[in-house]
Formats: C-alpha cells, sequence, structure tokens
C-alpha cells in the first residue's frame, strides 16, 4: 500500500473531531469518511469534503475504509468495533477499550480470530517523553524502582457539571481522567500485583465522587499513589505540565515522579536527579535536565503509527491487550474505592 492510508471515523464528539484534524495534519492518511447520526455529522462532512453515512452498516456496503477509528460511547465499542474486525479493517478504539471487562475480551478474541490490528487510543504512549522516560528506566540509570507518585490535580469550573452524567457514577475524575494515568504507568513499572483505593465527595458533595487516592503494588515490588482531584487548584497534572493539548495552558511543572535505588526522574518537566559521590541525604544530590521538545503532535504520531500497522509496516504499540489490562486495574479501583478493601489483580 503506497498510497495514503484512508481512514474513517466513527462517532464526532471531542475525540472523534481531534482525530479528524490529526488524519488532516498526517503525512501518511487521509480521510475517508465520517459516521454520524448528529448534526454535525453533516457540517463536517461539509467541511472536509468527505462522505457521511448514518451507520457502519451502510459505510461497509457502500465503500469500506482501509482503516477506522472508533470514538464513540463506551458501551457501544464492542458492537462497533467488531463489525469492522469482521471485515478485517483495522480498528483504532479510543479509551478506554469496553465499559465492561467481558465485552473488551470479545473485542480481543474477534480481532484475534479475524487477524486484523486492533489499537486502543492511549495516545500518551507516543509522546518522546514518555518513550524518553522508558528509555532511562530500561538503562538501570534509576536502579531498582522503589515508587513513583502521580498528581492528576485540577480544577473544573462549574459550566462543566451543567451535563447532569458528569454528577453521577462515572462522571467523576476516576471515570474520566485517570485511564491514561493506569495506562502510562503501567507501561513504564509493568504488572500491577494489588490495588487500594478511596475516594471523597466531601467538596462538591456531588454523587460522584471529587478526590481519589489509589495505592498500586506492582508485582515487580514497588508502589505508586495516584492522586486525582477535580477540585483542587494546582499545576500539576499532566494536561497542564506537558503541552500535549493546545486547550490548556502549560505550566513548567510536573506531575509524575519515579525513584529508585540510584536516581529518580520527574516529568514532564524532565529532570534527573543523583549523587555524584555517596549516596546520602547527607550529600548534595544534583539534577539533569533532560532536554526533549514537548510535543502537541500526540494524536498526530498516533495516526501516522496506525497507518504504519495498516501497511504492516509497524506492530501496534498498544494492543487489546493493553486496554483490557488498564480495565481490569480500574474495575478494581472502582471496587476498592466502594469497600475501601485491597484488590488482587489476576
Amino acid at each position: 500500500m503506497n498510497k495514503k492510508v484512508k481512514i474513517s471515523v466513527v462517532g464526532i464528539g471531542l475525540m472523534g473531531l481531534q482525530h479528524i484534524k490529526a488524519i488532516k495534519k498526517s503525512k501518511f492518511s487521509s480521510l475517508h469518511s465520517i459516521v454520524e447520526i448528529k448534526k454535525k455529522g453533516m457540517e463536517l462532512s461539509k467541511k472536509f469534503k468527505v462522505p457521511l453515512y448514518k451507520n457502519i452498516k451502510i459505510l461497509l456496503e457502500k465503500d469500506k475504509p482501509d482503516a477506522v477509528i472508533i470514538a464513540t460511547p463506551n458501551i457501544l465499542h464492542e458492537t462497533d468495533t467488531i463489525q469492522f474486525l469482521k471485515s478485517k479493517i483495522p480498528v483504532l478504539l479510543e479509551k478506554p477499550i469496553s465499559d465492561n471487562i467481558k465485552s473488551a475480551k470479545k473485542i480481543i478474541t474477534s480481532a484475534n480470530s479475524n487477524k486484523t490490528s486492533l489499537l486502543i487510543g492511549y495516545h500518551r504512549r507516543h509522546n518522546s517523553i514518555i518513550n524518553n522516560i522508558k528509555k532511562i528506566i530500561e538503562s538501570k540509570k534509576l536502579g531498582q524502582i522503589v515508587s513513583a507518585n502521580v498528581l492528576c490535580w485540577f480544577y473544573k469550573h462549574k459550566k462543566y457539571f451543567h451535563e447532569k452524567w458528569r454528577i453521577n457514577e462515572g462522571g467523576g475524575p476516576l471515570g474520566i481522567n485517570l485511564v491514561h494515568d493506569i495506562d502510562m504507568i503501567c507501561y513504564l513499572l509493568g504488572p500491577v500485583k494489588y490495588v487500594q483505593a478511596f475516594k471523597s465527595n466531601n467538596i462538591r458533595k456531588f454523587k460522584v465522587e471529587d478526590t481519589a487516592s489509589v495505592n498500586l503494588f506492582f508485582k515487580s515490588g514497588a508502589l505508586c499513589t495516584l492522586n486525582i482531584s477535580d477540585t483542587v487548584t494546582s499545576p500539576w497534572s499532566y494536561e497542564l505540565t506537558a503541552g500535549e493539548n493546545p486547550a490548556y495552558p502549560i505550566t513548567d511543572q510536573s506531575s509524575y515522579f519515579i525513584g529508585g535505588t540510584k536516581g529518580s526522574v520527574q516529568f514532564p518537566n524532565l529532570k534527573l536527579w543523583y549523587y555524584k559521590k555517596e549516596r546520602s541525604w547527607w550529600n548534595r544530590i544534583h539534577n539533569n535536565k533532560i532536554k526533549v521538545q514537548k510535543s502537541n503532535e500526540t494524536l498526530i504520531n498516533q495516526i501516522n503509527h496506525f497507518s504504519q500497522v495498516v501497511m504492516k509496516k509497524e506492530k501496534p504499540k498498544v494492543t487489546g491487550l493493553d486496554g483490557l489490562n488498564s480495565l481490569i486495574i480500574f474495575d478494581a479501583i472502582k471496587k476498592s474505592s466502594k469497600s475501601g478493601k485491597r484488590i488482587k489483580i489476576n
């Protein structure tokens, strides 16, 4: 396949539109069509001069694309994705992989049985910052990883909660914001053995949480705390520190801290901390600023990678199994946050 990969986008919500913009900027892909039942589908079809289809069945009957991005509500992921996989059409599926574990497993089974690529849309993995952190950890510059701390603090304004689903279960920061952080810390530190979580709605008093603390015990023995709140005035969240999304103002801070026996690293404001002499808190600790340009093109990088997978030039960086792993951990977090008990990840 020498020409650009023709990609259809199904579901034109916030992320669907972002994917369309990324496709338009990609060197390896082109927008094939849009599948959307709402009025904005027609508007975008005219704007980008591509066909509009009301449902997936019509698209597959009329003109099959080379690949598809699915950005529909989580509850529709299984039905939507499997239709394309059965037609041998590679899928980039927006995170999370599905709304439940059983459904996620059906999606993966379909991808395997149809021998068709399935990628999950954890786009942060396509950031050069994360690639550099992964290399630092694997190089053993930090020694044995001991602990990690992830801050995800921001303040959501009152207008955000005019959408009533955002004040009920599933609409809080655990369900909306934490999934990226779960995927990324597991990508960096490996598989999780136990989860324990606590949540609170102490500030807004909605049915849904506004704050949560999650403890992860990794199979390596490393520990991690994920602390998240959408009611804290703070510069410390990945969105505000990475510069990936121009919708958010950038702060020169970090939100991830990973510590090992030989050194520690913080990012996205990349610094590597270490001792030149004996490791002791009585000695001066030094740091090197790691020069990596912050990128707001991770979605474009993801599209480029997806196109290379479709052309069979690369293997998927984020697989269906990665998506399932994140969902299993998230499910354990939800259960633990209700009971307060430690949950084992099988």
